[in-house]
């Protein structure tokens, strides 16, 4: 029980335990105190510590020490106090009183001075605007002439294609002309099929008797056979 006891005091005793493995750690941490956010423990919320007494030697050095430091703050807040009056004397920002003829002329001068930078902000706005109206004005034209060039173009191919279905349709069958156009299919049949042989000779229709003006080869012979 002892051992035990003594364990458990030594591990409580220990600000910190990791365990773990492959890169994987777990931090416990045990506070040897009680941590700050927790509030008095219930029996405590009423003792009223006792005031230490101070001795009279104790009392009286620490009142010279608390005299000195205030003694040296106030010197140091006094010099730096000082510095700045000096460095307010010393400087040319406010310290010159000017007249009024004198602030009436430095007035004049700003306003020349703030007219010259708008004329110079002007001139360059001018310039900008310029350019840009410049190069608008050519994307413009650039943009109507490449769609005056495919309107041309398509109006080619459009005169092409009126011009071809004119030509095709000195071909077509009217409604006047329908009746000879039955009558000259009719008397006039067109067959579309053919074959062709191993030569290369093509034989026009399904059910015709032509032959060839060459003589036959011995394997045409033997595949009429």
């Amino acid at each position: 029980m002892l051992r035990a006891g003594c364990q458990l005091l030594t591990q409580s005793t220990l600000p910190a335990v990791k365990t773990g493995s492959n890169g994987f750690a777990l931090e416990f941490v045990r506070w040897r105190r009680k941590p700050r956010w927790l509030p008095v423990a219930k029996s405590k919320i009423f003792r009223v510590p006792e005031r230490k007494k101070q001795t009279e030697e104790e009392r009286t050095e620490l009142m010279r020490l608390h005299n000195r430091y205030k003694t040296q703050l106030r010197s140091v807040r006094q010099y730096l106090r000082e510095e700045v009056v000096r460095h307010e004397e010393t400087s040319t920002v406010d310290h010159i009183v000017l007249t009024p003829e004198q602030e009436e002329a430095e007035y004049q001068a700003l306003i020349a001075a703030n007219a010259e930078w708008n004329a110079t902000i002007a001139r360059e706005r001018e310039q900008r605007l310029a350019k840009e109206r410049d190069e608008k004005v050519a994307y413009v034209h650039e943009r109507l002439e490449a769609r005056q060039l495919r309107d041309e173009e398509r109006r080619e191919r459009a005169n092409e294609a009126v011009l071809r279905e004119i030509e095709r349709s000195k071909t077509y069958i009217t409604r006047e002309g329908l009746n000879a156009a039955i009558e000259t299919a009719l008397a006039n049949p067109v067959d579309p099929n053919f074959a062709i042989d191993m030569a290369g000779n093509l034989y026009q229709g399904r059910t015709t008797s032509q032959l060839p003006e060459a003589d036959p080869q011995p394997d045409q012979q033997a595949l009429s056979n």
